[in-house]
């Protein structure tokens, strides 16, 4: 079969590659024709998943032209595979010339790219036309595997392997496509579940239809994602807004016909008889484990982009904590919940059931029923707790009237799950007056062009101010453009300008076209961009007037009131310039907005019980009135049992110092506070640049790839890793810098003061050393401590020259 031929030459085209690596001219004989190998082989990826669904309908007389279109495809994998093998076996040999084979496999490479492009419209025109098809074609098992190839081709586009970056391609695009990912799994998970529950075929037949529907729309849009870059007519298909109209009306159930397809399916699951789950003693738990995890992100989806009212908001996220809680006990307990596999189970597809009516009630409006299906799931799963955990958990919840502190005691496990719900905006307290203040000299005076300094010190508050005045709507409304860009202490122009023309993330031509272009031309296009605009750009973390020195003329002064606001550690950073005003210097908390912010950071909406209410306002006044230190202390407070109040309590008031260090050794506190296998992957942070967004699949490929994540037998390693993330998210020292559109965190940062922590720690525990320029290699010849390495094996190199940015690398020793 073709597709059993696109395996082998990929298998070739492997070996081949591996064969020159050996040689060691892959990088150099093979350098020029990497990007086409590279292309090659994704694209007979996506040709194999097309094969694994054509191959089923050529078999029926309707589809001639389909059958000759594949015997085309068969003749071309034939004649080009028997190309690709010769050159491997040519590789093989020890007496080849390695240069000749690489001069022979240009032409192969390049000839078999292009008869794979040729065949484009094709592809793009069986998958239109398959889906149009009524009957249910694939079986079950069939439509996993073609859902499981489409999520690879999905994945090989998303991190990477087509594209050089994600600043080459649309970020809408990739967006939509991080969601067509995720309902894709959904589905399969969805038929993983069902099945396991032995539904009768016939009952799954419409949903099977469906999800054939939706997977060959979804590999063709995919397929044709992979000629985004190289093919105008593609790119201006508006594939973003095909995809989200697929996940959104076709994958979602917001429609009727949807929903009533997945109810049915749902509802049988409920009513049929379990007693095949019952012949084993252990249930296939990861396949219920997946489908809990595509119905807690289908329900952070929702939280995070829909707005309810208060009522169901809190048992949505009584809701979201009972389903995570779930997933911790398939994971962890197995040996306890064997006699409540089918009762999790069952609970699991009510809960399915619920979040269907929650998609509907976002559309048609506020059901009556809906609320009361929240509280009917969350009790059921209460129940489950109590069962796990003993009722003693349930019954010694706090209340404000019969709360006793010796009779609270929650797991360490659970009691961080505490801060994991998705927040879809940043605890503000303390600053209204403040932006109020900075609000009016900004759209108020004279009508040059001015710069007005944020001063205070570090984690007073300055980028938070900064960003509720930049969301303000007067401020949205008064500017005609917005730009926002993080400057730190040190920054590359370029790198600056790039920042400041894309922070739209919208112009994806634009961010390919600008790569290109020098600082000169970069300043002449932000200049063109502003002029006749009345602007506001925020330049957050500057450390001196140097980079308005190096940038200040790219911004025209039109007398109409145009701003620039920094934000700064030092209140004499615009003083040097002459359209420098005075600084606005950001004041502390006081006791008592302290106490209010160490509240919601603590116990979000609920009231703090009334006997930790003393020692809480105790801690609070402690902070000394700086935001950064108050939730961080938060985090602490958050992740320990309540009788661990007074040790916190104990140790921050033995170590307060009213300035910098302050911080300083609140973060020596939380840093203590911290599991171990926690502790490297913070100050892992410090080997990236001061306030970079981090990827968060690159920061947890990176952990994994370093061992700092532990393999268990029930989690994979990039579900620990991501746990590991939440986990410093919830405790306050890292910040969500980009959700995903499915909800999620896509990247993340720190705060500089922690960076600098995790620089000066990871040096103290042997985990990274940073030198900045490579002068400062010449002096890095310390001696190896007993250890064998002085920074484990890791050093962390920041150059600046414009072409080089940040390298990584290994410090052998």
């Amino acid at each position: 079969m073709a597709s059993t031929r696109v395996d082998s030459v990929l298998h070739d085209l492997e070996l081949l590659q591996s064969n020159f690596q050996k040689h060691d001219l892959f990088e150099i004989g093979f350098s020029d024709i990497r990007k086409d190998f590279e292309s090659l082989k994704l694209s007979l990826q996506f040709l194999k998943t097309f094969l694994l669904c054509a191959r089923k309908w050529s078999n029926n007389e309707i589809y001639v032209d389909l059958r000759a279109f594949l015997s085309t495809i068969d003749v071309t994998m034939c004649k080009n595979g028997r190309d690709i093998q010769s050159l491997c076996h040519r590789s093989k040999s020890s007496n080849i010339h390695m240069e000749g084979v690489v001069k022979s496999l240009k032409p192969v490479v390049s000839g078999f790219r292009g008869k794979i492009k040729s065949f484009k419209q094709q592809v793009i025109e069986a998958y239109t036309a398959l889906s149009q098809s009524s009957r249910n074609w694939l079986s079950d098992d069939e439509l996993v595997v073609f859902i499981d190839s489409i999520l690879q081709n999905l994945a090989d586009l998303l991190t990477g392997l087509y594209f050089e970056s994600m600043e080459d391609y649309n970020n809408d695009l990739h967006a939509q496509s991080e969601a067509l990912e995720e309902k894709l799994r959904f589905l399969k998970n969805f038929i993983g579940f069902v099945k396991l529950f032995g539904v009768d075929h016939r009952e799954l037949e419409d949903l099977l239809i469906h999800i054939q529907f939706v997977a060959l729309n979804a590999a063709r849009l995919s397929y044709m994602c992979l000629f985004y870059r190289e093919d105008e007519q593609v790119r201006n298909l508006e594939l973003g807004s095909m995809i989200k109209e697929l996940v959104h009306q076709k994958c979602n159930p917001v429609d009727h016909q949807v929903y009533d397809t997945y109810i049915k399916v749902l509802k049988n699951v409920r009513t049929s008889k379990t007693s095949t789950l019952l012949q084993t003693k252990n249930m296939d738990k990861h396949i219920v484990r997946d489908f809990n995890g595509s119905l807690i992100s289908s329900l952070w989806e929702l939280m995070c982009n829909t707005s309810f009212i208060d009522s169901m908001k809190d048992q949505m996220l009584i809701f979201y904590e009972g389903l995570r809680f779930l997933r911790s006990t398939l994971r962890e307990l197995e040996e306890k919940t064997d006699e409540l596999d089918e009762t999790i189970a069952i609970v699991l597809s009510e809960a399915g059931i619920v979040i269907c009516s929650l998609y509907v009630n976002k559309v048609v409006g506020d059901p009556p029923d809906c609320c009361d299906m929240l509280v009917n799931i969350n009790c059921k799963i209460k129940l489950i707790k109590a069962q796990i955990t003993g009722s003693s958990m349930i019954e010694s919840v706090p209340s404000n009237q019969t709360f006793k502190g010796q009779e609270v005691h929650k797991t360490y496990r659970l009691k961080q799950s505490r801060g994991k719900i998705p927040i879809s905006h940043e605890v503000v307290v303390g600053i209204e007056d403040e932006a109020e203040k900075v609000i009016d000299r900004l759209v108020r005076g004279s009508d040059n062009l001015q710069i007005f300094p944020i001063v205070g010190m570090p984690g007073l508050g300055k980028t938070t101010l900064a960003k509720k005045i930049f969301s303000d709507p007067r401020i949205l409304s008064y500017f005609h453009i917005r730009h926002w860009c993080t400057v730190s202490q040190v920054y590359y122009k370029k790198a600056l300008l790039f920042q400041i023309l894309c922070d739209d993330g919208k112009h994806s031509k634009m961010n390919e076209e600008l790569k290109i272009l020098s600082e000169d031309d970069l300043l002449e296009k932000l200049y063109k961009s502003l002029k006749g605009n009345r602007y506001l750009v925020v330049f957050d973390d500057v450390w001196d007037i140097r980079v308005w020195n190096d940038l200040g003329y790219a911004f025209p002064n039109d007398r109409n009131g145009s701003r620039i606001l920094f934000t700064s550690r030092f209140s004499n950073v615009a003083s040097e310039v002459k359209i420098g005003r005075e600084p606005h210097n950001l004041r502390i908390l006081d006791d008592g907005e302290s106490w209010e912010l160490l509240q919601k950071k603590v116990f979000g909406e609920e009231a703090c019980p009334r006997e930790l209410s003393i020692l809480g306002k105790e801690i609070a006044g402690n902070c000394k009135g700086l935001p950064l230190t108050v939730v961080i202390i938060a985090g602490i407070l958050a992740s320990v049992e309540y009788d661990d109040w007074c040790e916190v309590a104990n140790s921050l008031t033995s170590t307060i110092v009213y300035d910098t260090d302050h911080c300083k050794n609140t973060l020596e506190l939380s840093y203590i506070h911290l599991p171990d296998y926690l502790k490297p992957c913070l100050l892992y942070f410090g080997a990236f640049r001061e306030d970079q967004e981090i990827q968060a699949k690159k920061l947890m490929s990176l952990w994994i790839a370093e061992g700092f994540v532990q393999n268990t037998e029930a989690n994979s390693l990039e579900d620990l890793a991501e746990e590991y993330i939440l986990d410093l998210i919830s405790r306050n020292l890292v910040t969500i810098a980009k959700q995903r559109s499915m909800g999620g965190v896509k990247a993340c940062k720190i705060h500089d003061l922690l960076h600098e922590f995790c620089k000066t720690k990871s040096k103290e525990e042997n985990v990274l050393q940073v030198l900045h320029e490579y002068d400062e290699l010449s002096t890095f010849n310390e001696p190896h401590t007993s250890k064998g390495c002085p920074f484990g094996q890791r050093l962390s190199i920041l150059r600046s020259q414009s072409y080089f940015v940040q390298v990584y690398a290994v410090y052998c020793c």
